[in-house]
């Protein structure tokens, strides 16, 4: 990369896997992006996506982690690691209708979400109003965030050479009980709930548009036989920083995987 055309940053990002307890196995969440979307239009995907300034909460706004330990932990500035959590929290709420919240000590419901108050906010969420704020409304409806709902699962940075780079941690999560999951049909158009074999098979078969970190992480995911001891393998690890490159083989521009022995095409 030449002077004349320095790399693009890496923006931090955070991606959640909301899981549960079904029939064959643990379900995952998946979302479909709109076709029109900026970044994987039709693709299947996890709820997440880029933090905001809005991330960045007082202390009473939130529970359940050891900020400093977490930021040690990722190796990262303690307030960054606060938006990364937060970050993942709100775009569940904002993409899926999910939140990972208390009010006073007690856990919220189906007809909370339903309310006038949380569906605006869902929307404001949404639309990026200008003059509202994510703060504000958490404190006039008395909620905490319970960050510690949430394990950090694994680490993807886009490679150098692409004109969008993200650097996202992807998060695991037990889905809230008494909570309802539903696409925003603003960013996502529909959403499914489904084993990550059944994922990776409609992948596989070409039934499903799914982009290769969301791929490994499904494959990583199906080797757990709960949603609980997902969420409980993902607490007890640093997970390894994977950050694919771009490389010329053959005549042809492709972007290689170290990590697991695999070539992409472009």
């Amino acid at each position: 990369m030449d002077d004349l055309n320095p790399p693009v940053p890496a923006v931090d990002s955070s991606t959640v896997m909301v899981l549960r307890d079904g029939a064959d196995g643990v379900e995952v969440l998946m979302l479909e992006r709109h076709l029109d979307s900026d970044f994987v239009g039709g693709a299947y995907v996890f709820p997440g996506g880029k933090l905001d300034a809005s991330d960045e909460l007082d202390a009473d706004l939130w529970d359940g982690i050891d900020l400093d330990a977490e930021a040690e932990r990722m190796g990262v500035a303690p307030d960054l690691a606060l938006r990364l959590y937060v970050a993942a929290v709100r775009e569940t709420y904002e993409e899926a209708g999910l939140l990972f919240a208390s009010r006073r000590g007690e856990r919220l419901v189906a007809e909370d979400l339903a309310s006038v108050s949380y569906v605006g906010a869902r929307e404001r969420l949404n639309t990026r109003e200008a003059r509202w704020d994510w703060a504000d409304w958490l404190r006039s409806e008395n909620l905490t965030l319970d960050l510690g709902s949430l394990a950090w699962w694994s680490w993807w940075v886009t490679p150098v050479g692409v004109h969008r780079r993200f650097d996202t941690r992807f998060f695991v999560a037990v889905a809230p009980e008494s909570q309802q999951a539903w696409h925003d049909e603003v960013e996502t158009v529909h959403s499914v709930w489904t084993t990550p074999h059944r994922a990776l098979a409609a992948a596989a078969e070409g039934r499903a548009m799914v982009i290769l970190p969301t791929r490994k992480n499904l494959e990583q995911l199906a080797g757990h036989a709960t949603a609980r001891a997902a969420v409980e393998w993902a607490a007890g690890r640093t997970p390894p920083r994977i950050g694919p490159e771009i490389v010329h083989e053959g005549g042809r521009v492709v972007v290689r995987h170290e990590s697991f022995g695999e070539v992409e095409e472009m």
